[in-house]
């Protein structure tokens, strides 16, 4: 941001501070001043004491009125000013002044939301930080479990684990980042790819990088299956599972992950992660011997983003020198070492001040190139000097790869010494690490996670070639019978024409049969080549069936999906234009309308979502829908706050998209009228359940325990449009619809199911 946008902002929020009176509303400007100065790019400390002196002023008015929450508030924005200037003291005392207040007041939620905010702010890499980090979040855990928002819950969990990874607790954080991953996936938290990410870490630094590639696998996966995911968060993903590809020697299969991380990074504007995927792509390139496609990068990607920081310089040089020593041009790559050495002792002084895990092991792999260089030019001296270097790196502990790295110096630097007997130790573990990357159990198992996605399709086609594949086997059991009936007719021609030569024993007459039978036994040969060629034949015939099923299959499923998408982003094209109109609408009444039609083009949205994002595009999982509405609507009329919940008993019923979408569309309406009309500021319940009566015929009803229907409520003279549609809807279903009143309002369906089959499974919510 320029000096004239922040002078603009200055100027804004000084007038918003003089507008206001001695109240909390002068409290948050003030705040909102501090923060200014906070929050700015440079790190000036006189930035720092001036956004200090505004939260000073918001913490005495604060007192001066009275206002307790708003106090914290300024409270914790000081503590964080003291934490970036490493006033670690004052910062831990005002942290534990605020949480003991709350805890004092038993507002537990609260207590736990500023000790994360305190561990959220502290390095993850400072040693004299963690310790209180880890506390931090030690006891935000502890108070989420005393309540029942089991996202929280996880979340502080997985916090924990993060803690004690910095802290070198491996195994600990190994087994809390488990728990969490379960604790995601029993609620559905379609962001669980941040707990893989963590666990691929541990994995990483307990150096078992078959198991990280998999936590990786499923990180990729899992962030692809959400719609919401951000391209910035899948752009540092591709990134993360390239890399691990890469240490598991796969560099083809990492390729494809650089260069999708390239264009996303490219999109968002991301020059870091920009540089990180173009460096692995050049570098993965060089390994699979695609010189060109590394070259070319080389040479565009200056052009993306021409200012480059010393970090994207060395990875620059880096590539250069590695593509020079694959392609032999050693006088080239000499031409080139006194600009490689003056990039990377810049990088290297940078490494004094964070030395962190990451950028020490990144350097080693970087610097590479210049000993390889020397290995292949056999300047010993050199790749000494070099190694002297390297070990001088201020992190003592690498991973796995960078290990075998130094290692081969030593090995190469060693033989050349004629010290054998220790370059043997050297060549030794260096092989006992390479085996410990290329496990074969653990290569099986990524290969079967990658193949998973096709794996089902493939039963399927195979399921419906049995047929042909039966009548290929036959025929080729029928050649085999052919092929043992001419065998034995050969052996008794072999044997007949022994006996004659015994019995006549003349040597000419002999010799004739013997040349006759020789004959039938080369027409026999023929006659087996022909029967082996037919089988080849039949064989190819077989591969190609199979191949063209399974693109059939495929172009299907594909277009089904693909269907669905366009009408799901139809559908959220609509409601965003209904959105945009009510912003320009003054009718309470009017914009009320257009949120009830957007509600019931969500409910019909939701179901093309659930088509479009699994295997099954033809049903819906009925328990599944209704849950992803009512959390639509709970969101959307902030049921939380108006103290409305939901309890849900639902079977588990596939339903046909022509009976989902006036279900779907009966369900919006009916728990809508019980949210907007049914409870006072009290709030209440809203109870949805959904049996299946008969093996065909489902009842849904929606009960809540609000104010009831009126007096002199007649459901046949009752002409509203959410009524009416109930009641058309109902009847398309071919169904029965009753509403009535109960100790509140309660809404009854009745319809068969059609064109599918249901199975019930308790889903009691």
């Amino acid at each position: 941001m320029s000096l004239s946008a922040y002078a603009q902002d200055f100027k804004t929020l000084t007038t918003e501070l003089n507008k206001t009176q001695q109240d909390t509303n002068r409290v948050v400007a003030l705040i909102k001043l501090g923060r200014y100065f906070k929050e700015k790019p440079v790190g000036d400390r006189k930035n720092l004491d001036t956004a200090r002196s505004y939260f000073n002023s918001a913490i005495t008015l604060s007192q001066a009125i009275g206002s307790t929450d708003f106090l914290q508030r300024a409270l914790s924005e000081k503590a964080l000013v003291f934490i970036l200037q490493e006033d670690f003291k004052n910062a831990d005392s005002l942290f534990n002044q605020i949480t003991s207040y709350y805890n004092k007041t038993d507002n537990y939620s609260k207590e736990a939301e500023y000790w994360t905010l305190y561990g959220n702010n502290l390095s993850y890499d400072d040693k004299r930080t963690l310790a209180i980090r880890a506390k931090c979040y030690d006891k935000a855990y502890v108070l989420y479990k005393k309540g029942t928002d089991r996202l929280k819950i996880a979340d502080a969990l997985g916090k924990i684990a993060d803690a004690d990874l910095n802290e070198g607790r491996f195994d600990k954080a190994e087994k809390e980042l488990l728990s969490v991953i379960q604790q995601y996936k029993a609620i559905k938290f379609p962001r669980i790819y941040y707990g893989y990410y963590l666990l691929a870490e541990v994995y990483s630094r307990k150096d078992q990088p078959q198991k990280e590639l998999l936590s990786r696998i499923e990180c990729m996966n899992s962030c692809d299956a959400d719609v919401h995911r951000s391209d910035y968060d899948a752009s540092f993903f591709h990134i993360a599972l390239a890399s691990s590809y890469r240490e598991n020697n796969k560099d083809s299969s990492a390729l494809s992950h650089y260069i999708k991380a390239a264009e996303l990074a490219f999109k968002i504007k991301d020059q870091k992660y920009y540089y990180d995927a173009v460096d692995g792509a050049i570098a993965s390139s060089i390994a699979i011997k695609r010189y060109k496609t590394a070259l070319a990068y080389l040479n565009n990607t200056p052009t993306k983003f021409p200012t480059q920081t010393i970090e994207e310089q060395s990875m620059y040089v880096a590539r250069k020198m590695q593509l020079y020593n694959f392609l032999n041009r050693n006088a080239e790559a000499g031409k080139f070492v006194p600009t490689f050495k003056k990039v990377f002792n810049k990088l290297y002084h940078t490494l004094n001040d964070n030395p962190s895990f990451y950028l020490v092991d990144q350097f080693v792999k970087n610097y590479d190139g210049l000993p390889q260089h020397y290995i292949q030019t056999q300047e010993w001296g050199n790749l000494s000097e070099e190694l002297k270097f390297i070990q001088s790196l201020p992190l003592k502990r690498l991973s796995a790869p960078s290990r075998i790295i130094i290692s081969g110096y030593k090995y190469k630097v060693d033989s050349a010494g004629g010290k054998f007997d220790i370059a043997l130790k050297e060549f030794q573990y260096m092989r006992r690490m390479k085996d410990s990357l290329t496990n074969a159990a653990t290569a099986k198992q990524i290969n079967e996670l990658e193949a998973n996605y096709n794996s089902i399709k493939k039963d399927k086609t195979i399921q419906v070639l049995n047929s042909n594949a039966q009548v290929q086997k036959d025929k080729l059991e029928k050649a085999n019978r052919q092929k043992n009936i001419t065998l034995a007719g050969v052996l008794i021609s072999v044997v007949f024409a022994v006996i004659i030569y015994i019995a006549y024993r003349a040597k000419q007459r002999s010799n004739v049969r013997l040349q006759i039978k020789q004959q039938e036994i080369d027409n026999q040969n023929h006659k087996l080549s022909d029967l082996l060629a037919e089988k080849e034949i039949l064989l190819i015939d077989k591969d190609t069936l199979l191949k063209q099923q399974e693109d059939l299959l495929t172009e299907k499923e594909w277009l089904l999906r693909e269907v669905h998408h366009r009408v799901k982003n139809n559908l959220q094209i609509v409601m965003s234009l209904l959105y945009t109109q009510s912003a320009y609408l003054q009718n309470t009444d009017a914009i009320e309308a257009i949120q009830d039609s957007r509600n019931r083009v969500q409910a019909i949205s939701i179901i093309h979502q659930k088509l479009y994002s699994k295997s099954n595009v033809a049903t819906i999982v009925m328990a599944d829908y209704i849950n992803d509405l009512t959390r639509y609507l709970n969101t959307c009329y902030d049921c939380n706050r108006r103290r409305i919940k939901f309890r849900e008993e639902l079977d588990t019923v596939n339903l046909d998209i022509a009976q989902a979408v006036p279900m779907g569309l009966i369900l919006n309406e009916a728990i809508t009228n019980s949210i907007k009309y049914g409870f006072d500021e009290m709030g209440g319940e809203i109870f949805i359940k959904a049996r299946l009566s008969l093996p065909d015929m489902i009842t849904l009803s929606v009960t809540d325990n609000g104010k009831g229907l009126p007096p002199d409520f007649k459901l046949a003279e009752t002409s509203s449009l959410g009524m009416e549609m109930m009641k058309a809807l109902s009847k398309q279903l071919g169904g029965s619809f009753e509403i009535k009143s109960s100790q509140g309002v309660v809404v009854t369906i009745q319809f068969k199911i059609e064109n599918t089959s249901a199975t019930i499974s308790g889903n009691v919510v």
